[in-house]
């Protein structure tokens, strides 16, 4: 019988999560305009999607691995990237930010299959959007 997961620890993937999707707001917020041409009213929801599945990915890595797993330790490292990107678009840091979404991406598949299948539309749209922005 699985016993019943603490509750400091459903408190503290609450706000985990809620930090994913705040994060995911705020670069929705910072994006500058992509030179790629694709209709305005598809970024917003791209956005919101794609953090939404990130959620969802850490969300199943924590039911497998834990708070304290190295999988999500790297996902909040990615993620803290992914917002000093949004406001200072260096090359090299995005260059940092990719390889570490991939190296989350690896450790979820470690862990959980769907997880990594969820947070696959996140290393998509990471590399679409730096290639875009830093012109890659």
């Amino acid at each position: 019988m699985k016993a019943a997961p603490d509750p400091g620890q459903i408190r503290a993937l609450k706000l985990f999560l809620i930090g994913t999707l705040v994060v995911g707001a705020l670069g929705s917020a910072l994006a500058r305009p992509l030179p790629v041409q694709l209709p305005s009213w598809t970024i917003a929801p791209l956005w919101t999607l794609t953090y939404g599945l990130m959620a969802v990915s850490a969300w199943l890595i924590w039911k497998t691995a834990g708070l304290k797993s190295p999988a999500l330790t790297l996902f909040a490292a990615q993620l803290a990237l992914n917002l000093i990107w949004r406001v200072v678009p260096i090359p090299a840091l995005a260059v940092v930010m990719n390889l570490c979404v991939l190296a989350t991406l690896v450790l979820f598949v470690r862990r959980n299959l769907l997880a990594a299948l969820t947070f696959l539309p996140c290393l998509a749209w990471s590399l679409f959007v730096s290639a875009s922005v830093t012109g890659f």
